[in-house]
C-alpha cells in the first residue's frame, strides 16, 4: 500500500510539472511569434521627439498578453522560474527590436531583466529635461508654415508638443490651437480670424481640418484662374510677325475681289490693289494718253 501511494504521489507530481512545462512551452510559443512592427511600427530614436509615441505602442502591447508587470514592476522578479524568465526574456526581444541601436548602446548592460532596461531606455529620455525645455519651447513658439502644406505644418506643431509634454512642459490645447494660426500663411488669415473668434475654441483636429477644407479651395480657385488667363491670352491681339503676315495676306485677298468690280463697269479704277490693277489693264490697251483712255473701235 505504500508502495503503491508514493508511486501515485510521484506520478501525480511528474504529472504536474508536465503540464506546466507544456503550459510554459505554449506561451513562450505564442510570445516568440509576435511580430513586434505590427504592435510597434516606430523605432524609439534619440534623434526625434517619439519616446511618448513608443511607450504607447510598447506598454499596450505588454498588457495585450498579459506581461505589463514585467515593466511597470508590479511583479516580483523571478528569475529561476521559467514561467517568468521565459516571458521577460521575450519582452527584451521586442525591446531589442523596436529601439534603435544608438539607444541600446547607452540602455543596454550584462544581465539586465525587462525592467531594468526599460527603465534605464526611460532615463534616457528624461535626463537634462529642463535644457531640453527651452529650446524646445523656442522651437515651438517660432514654427511657421511657409511652403509647407496644411497637414505636414500641424504634424510639425504637434510633434514639438509631444516632445514638450515629454520633458515635463504640458502645451494646452487652447495654446496649441492658437500657436498653429499664428504662423499660419497669410493665405489662411480670414479663416484664422474664424478659428480664433469662435466660441468655445475648436479643438487642434478640427481648426486643422478647417484650414484643409481651405487649402483644397484654394488650390480650385487657382488651377480655374489659371485657366481663364490662359484662353484670355489665346484671344488677345496677335503682335507676332507670323500672325502680321497672315492678317495681310487676308486683306489682300479682299482688294482682288473689289477691282474685279471696277473692271466689269467699263475698266474704272476700283478700290484697292484689285482696281488698281484693272486700270492699268485698261490704259495699256487704250494706249493711255494724258491718263485718259482712248476708246477701242467696236469690233465686228
Amino acid at each position: 500500500m505504500t508502495s503503491s501511494s508514493g508511486d501515485s504521489a510521484t506520478s501525480g507530481v511528474l504529472g504536474s510539472q508536465a503540464s506546466g512545462n507544456a503550459f510554459v512551452a505554449s506561451f513562450y510559443a505564442a510570445y516568440t511569434s509576435v511580430n513586434v512592427k505590427q504592435h510597434v511600427p516606430i523605432a524609439l530614436s534619440l534623434k526625434r521627439p517619439n519616446y511618448s509615441k513608443w511607450k504607447a505602442f510598447f506598454t499596450a502591447l505588454c498588457a495585450k498578453y498579459g506581461l505589463l508587470g514585467h515593466i511597470d514592476g508590479t511583479e516580483a522578479a523571478r528569475p529561476a522560474d521559467p514561467l517568468w524568465s521565459q516571458p521577460d526574456a521575450c519582452i527584451r526581444g521586442w525591446m531589442y527590436s523596436s529601439v534603435d541601436d544608438a539607444v541600446l548602446d547607452l540602455a543596454m548592460e550584462p544581465d539586465q531583466d525587462a525592467r531594468t532596461l526599460y527603465v534605464s531606455i526611460e532615463a534616457l529620455f528624461q535626463a537634462n529635461k529642463e535644457s531640453r525645455a527651452v529650446i524646445l519651447e523656442q522651437e515651438f513658439h517660432n514654427l511657421s508654415q511657409g511652403d509647407l502644406s496644411v497637414d505636414a505644418y500641424a504634424q510639425q506643431m504637434k510633434r514639438t508638443a509631444d516632445a514638450l509634454r515629454e520633458v515635463g512642459h504640458t502645451i494646452s490645447p487652447a495654446q496649441l490651437v492658437l500657436n498653429l494660426l499664428r504662423g499660419l500663411n497669410s493665405r489662411f488669415a480670414n479663416t484664422a480670424d474664424i478659428i480664433s473668434n469662435t466660441l468655445p475654441l475648436p479643438d487642434f483636429k478640427s481648426a486643422t481640418n478647417m484650414l484643409r477644407v481651405k487649402e483644397l479651395r484654394l488650390g480650385t480657385e487657382g488651377k480655374e484662374a489659371s485657366a481663364s488667363a490662359f484662353v484670355a491670352s489665346t484671344t488677345s491681339s496677335c503682335t507676332s510677325p507670323s500672325c502680321r503676315s497672315t492678317s495681310s495676306a487676308s486683306t489682300n485677298r479682299g482688294g482682288g475681289g473689289k477691282g474685279k468690280g471696277g473692271k466689269s463697269k467699263g475698266g474704272r479704277s476700283g478700290n484697292g490693289s484689285g482696281g488698281s490693277s484693272g486700270g492699268g489693264r485698261n490704259q495699256q490697251q487704250g494706249g493711255g494718253f494724258g491718263g485718259r483712255q482712248v476708246p477701242q473701235p467696236a469690233g465686228p
